[in-house]
């Protein structure tokens, strides 16, 4: 299984790769591409507290598509993808 690591690990923008051979640092994302991810990632953590009905999900639905999108080169099948917070 391969997994994916993205976050603040003494990033330059890349992501890590944690494979059946080790911990792999990957580089070309670019720093402004990572901040947009990182912060839609960070709004699909706090959606949940929104209170009015069915608005939770729609942000939800829409950012999804968004991370789905730009996570979609990263991942091969069957990978996993870590989020390292703050």
């Amino acid at each position: 299984m391969t997994y994916i690591v993205i976050g603040n690990i003494g990033s330059d923008a890349g992501y890590w790769v944690l494979d059946g051979s080790g911990l792999h640092h990957v580089g070309g994302w670019g720093v402004d591409q990572m901040l947009e991810v990182s912060a839609a990632l960070n709004i699909m953590r706090t959606a949940p507290q929104l209170k009015t009905p069915g608005l939770a999900e729609a942000v939800a639905r829409t950012v999804s598509d968004f991370v789905d999108t730009q996570l979609k080169g990263l991942v091969p099948d069957g990978g996993v993808v870590i989020i390292t917070g703050p």
